[in-house]
């Protein structure tokens, strides 16, 4: 995992990142050569937030026949380095949540419920709230310093 911070590492651990690599305060070499060091033959996957500001360092780093999971960008047209990845026989794949079939959000759901209710600590929890307090969520959300994230108590009062 690449994280932003020390308390990033330590959630990153705690979610079962088997490595992790903090990229503030680093040049972008220096986070490409520690990427390298953690993966000699070059990484398999990258799940990817930033897209159009990381490709290239993604691009150095990924193994021949590589994959890369896009969720996100920062622009809505990021150039990319063609043949390098052609070269590399990279595949690259474009996700949007909105448009995932219902039946894979539920499986995702039921699969996240799990895991938080058997206690994996991959998943800060900020504040809970109730459904018909759910504007309560929208400003933690908007208002808050750190990490956390706000969960909404269902009629049923089961949350994680």
């Amino acid at each position: 995992a690449t994280v932003r911070s020390g308390a990033d590492a330590a959630l990153a651990r705690a979610a079962g990142a088997h490595e992790v690599v903090q990229y503030s305060g680093c040049s972008r070499d220096e986070l490409i050569r520690d990427l390298r060091a953690l993966a000699l033959g070059g990484m398999d996957h990258v799940v990817e937030v930033a897209f159009g500001a990381n490709i290239e360092a993604d691009c150095e780093v990924l193994a021949n026949d590589g994959s890369i999971a896009a969720y996100a960008t920062e622009t809505a047209t990021p150039a990319i380095p063609f043949w390098p990845l052609v070269f590399k026989n990279v595949r690259i794949f474009f996700l949007g949540s909105d448009d995932f079939p219902q039946a894979a959000k539920a499986a995702a759901a039921e699969s996240i419920n799990a895991m938080l209710a058997g206690g994996w600590p991959g998943f800060r929890i900020g504040k809970r709230v109730s459904l018909a307090n759910i504007a309560e969520a929208h400003e933690y959300l908007e208002q808050r310093d750190g990490n956390g994230r706000a969960v909404v108590i269902t009629a049923s009062g089961q949350s994680p």
